[in-house]
């Protein structure tokens, strides 16, 4: 299952997600994050390292170390998406896939929005939330609590086992 958490930069999607993680892996859940850096200037590494000179060279990059593992490669443009990484890499590993980003994708979200956004944007899948400093009447409304976290981690757990 994927939930999308979409919104403006420094609205609060990061503390949501780091806060929520820790709250649906201590029921059990397999989780992961998918964080969308659409601006192409995404480094995993620091200049000079020896995995930053191979995949400057033209490799792909796994790196290994006890407990953690992290590849860097090259995608094709229908590997760029959100579905294509899902199935490739996600679907049976991981009971939810949280997602910072990926509006145009069009899964069900949960919107956190700054006190001047409009919602209307962020409107390209079903929204299951919105986390803001005001109510919106159409809307199950969020703030950015720890009372509140808990819910929002019952929420994704409620949806998880109606599917």
């Amino acid at each position: 299952m994927i939930v999308s958490i979409v919104g403006s930069p420094d609205s609060g999607k990061t503390t949501l997600i780091e806060t929520v993680v820790p709250l649906l892996k201590q029921r059990g859940l397999r989780v992961a994050v998918v964080k969308h850096h659409a601006h192409g200037d995404f480094s995993f590494d620091r200049e000079g390292k020896d995995s930053w000179r191979f995949y400057n060279r033209g490799a792909d990059v796994l790196v290994v170390c006890p407990g953690k593992l992290a590849m860097v490669r090259r995608t094709g443009e229908n590997e760029y998406s959100l579905d294509y990484v899902y199935e490739r890499f996600l679907k049976d590993k991981y009971d939810i896939v949280l997602t910072e980003g990926f509006n145009s994708a069009g899964k069900d979200r949960i919107v956190v929005l700054n006190p001047s956004d409009n919602i209307e944007r962020l409107r390209k899948g079903k929204i299951m939330a919105v986390v803001c400093e005001r109510d919106l009447p159409d809307y199950k409304t969020f703030r950015l609590k720890e009372e509140d976290f808990r819910e929002i981690a019952e929420m994704i757990a409620e949806k998880l086992k109606s599917q």
